[in-house]
């Protein structure tokens, strides 16, 4: 796995199994603002999407998508900094990344994380629709009673 400490790579196991993700993003007020979105990093529930984040220099860089006309899309164009939470609660393992969050411009990858059936999450179409790619920075890794928190760096 491209460089990935231990804590990392048990946090990117983690991320694939969890059946969500919470995002955390900073709301028009200064506020913490958190939301439940599909995990796209789960290779069973989005397997067309696997390529895509193999593509990334970063393994635990995550894609999320929200709707152009949502308040989320709106605080994240003025404050990039948000937190993305996984958790595999029954075994008591969680995984924290900090980092910022971009929104996607180039159609043609928009158009290669389109999936079936989110016509019912943009009933508009395509104006509607808005790709974002988190870029983690630090890690925390919760499991067996422990907290471990690093700084990701990929070489």
């Amino acid at each position: 796995m491209k460089n990935l400490t231990a804590k990392q790579a048990e946090g990117l196991k983690v991320m694939e199994n969890a059946s969500v993700v919470y995002l955390t993003n900073i709301d028009k007020n200064g506020f913490p603002s958190t939301r439940a979105m599909l995990n796209l990093k789960n290779p069973r529930e989005y397997p067309g999407l696997a390529d895509i984040h193999e593509t990334e220099e970063n393994p635990l860089t995550v894609f999320l998508t929200t709707n152009t006309s949502s308040s989320k899309f709106a605080e994240i164009q003025q404050n990039g900094k948000a937190c993305l939470y996984y958790c595999e609660p029954d075994k008591f393992h969680g995984v924290l990344l900090q980092g910022t969050i971009e929104i996607i411009t180039d159609n043609e990858l928009r158009q290669k994380t389109w999936q079936k059936g989110w016509e019912m999450y943009y009933p508009t179409g395509d104006s509607d629709y808005t790709l974002l790619r988190f870029i983690p920075a630090k890690l925390k890794a919760y499991a067996d009673f422990t907290i471990v928190t690093e700084d990701i760096v990929i070489e």
